[in-house]
């Protein structure tokens, strides 16, 4: 099988059998600081393979689309050909990490909720840190995926979390990358395993590669406990979380607004004489009973054409997350 490309600690492969699939090779390398601190461990990418087996297959029974579609030999996993995006997606439930030093707090405080951010995916730049507006303004992912994005790793970070916890275990946080497949579903690709999430344990002993980056324990032991451990965990008693997000109706501008202009004169007339115009729209708030996808946008859309926008006279936002 030929390479299509070689990262730090896997391989994609050519599928011989398949043209809208890839193979993904895991290794037994190991890298933290941008490949400067790089080890080989026998067992590790089996170990890491079998960790992403079980993590993708639960989120895909959750509703959430990921590019898995089965385990080979090897260690590999045959998934869905996706473009990666170029904005890797981090989760933070704790501080830790470049999180810490990048605000100078002490590790291990916990945040009043999920924190969701965006980083370059830029192996010469270090993957900086960007913001929401940079990657509009750089075309980087347009404003619909991004919210897509931030909204299933809110949903990826519920559901690691209760898993986790039916073991007393605390999902620190955790990074994810997207990749578009060829009819134009947005998934969940790369892998999910301690390579990429940190993981405490009840006494806030870390089970995953901050071991490795802090020389502080024996990362295969760590890997080896963290698959007992999925393996003791009952998926299926985690009921699916209904999902909510808003549709924004606003009139399109020249179109006459008489609730604006009823608001606007009773403004005026409590003395907020500076107030210009004002636009009444409409606000529906839509709960869903699985995660979002990409076809579940896609019949929001028809949804807002179909029924709560007039398109001639309106336009719609819809806002996740």
């Amino acid at each position: 099988m030929s390479v299509i490309r070689e990262g730090k600690v896997k391989r994609v492969l050519e599928d011989p059998s398949s043209k809208q699939h890839v193979i993904i090779e895991f290794t037994n390398f190991v890298t933290a600081g941008d490949g400067a601190k790089k080890d080989e461990l026998e067992g590790k990418g089996r170990l890491a393979c079998d960790i992403t087996e079980f993590l993708l297959k639960y989120l895909s029974d959750k509703g959430i689309e990921t590019h898995y579609v089965e385990t080979l030999e090897g260690p590999r996993i045959r998934c869905f050909r996706a473009a990666i995006l170029p904005v890797e997606v981090v989760c933070r439930n704790i501080a830790a990490g470049s999180f810490c030093r990048r605000y100078g707090i002490e590790k291990g405080i916990e945040l009043d909720r999920p924190l969701v951010e965006f980083f370059l995916k830029d192996d010469d730049l270090g993957d900086p840190l960007i913001t929401e507006e940079a990657v509009l303004r750089l075309n980087l992912v347009n404003k619909t995926d991004l919210g897509f994005m931030k909204s299933i790793a809110l949903s990826v970070n519920h559901y690691l979390s209760e898993l986790f916890g039916q073991q007393e275990l605390r999902l620190v946080d955790f990074k994810l990358e997207f990749g578009k497949t060829a009819d134009g579903r947005l998934v969940v690709a790369d892998e999910i395993s301690g390579d990429t999430m940190r993981i405490w344990n009840k006494e806030g002993e870390s089970l995953d590669k901050d071991l490795f980056r802090e020389d502080s324990g024996d990362l295969l032991s760590a890997y080896i406990g963290i698959l007992e451990i999925l393996r003791k965990t009952d998926p299926d008693s985690i009921p699916i979380r209904p999902e909510t997000l808003q549709v924004i109706v606003m009139p399109k501008d020249g179109i006459k607004n008489p609730p604006g202009e009823v608001t606007k004169k009773g403004l005026i007339r409590l003395g907020f004489q500076d107030v210009k115009e004002v636009r009444v729209g409409k606000v529906f708030q839509v709960s869903l009973t699985k995660p979002l996808t990409s076809g579940l946008l896609k019949g929001l859309e028809l949804m807002n054409i179909k029924l709560l926008t007039n398109p001639i006279a309106e336009t719609h936002e819809v806002r996740l997350a």
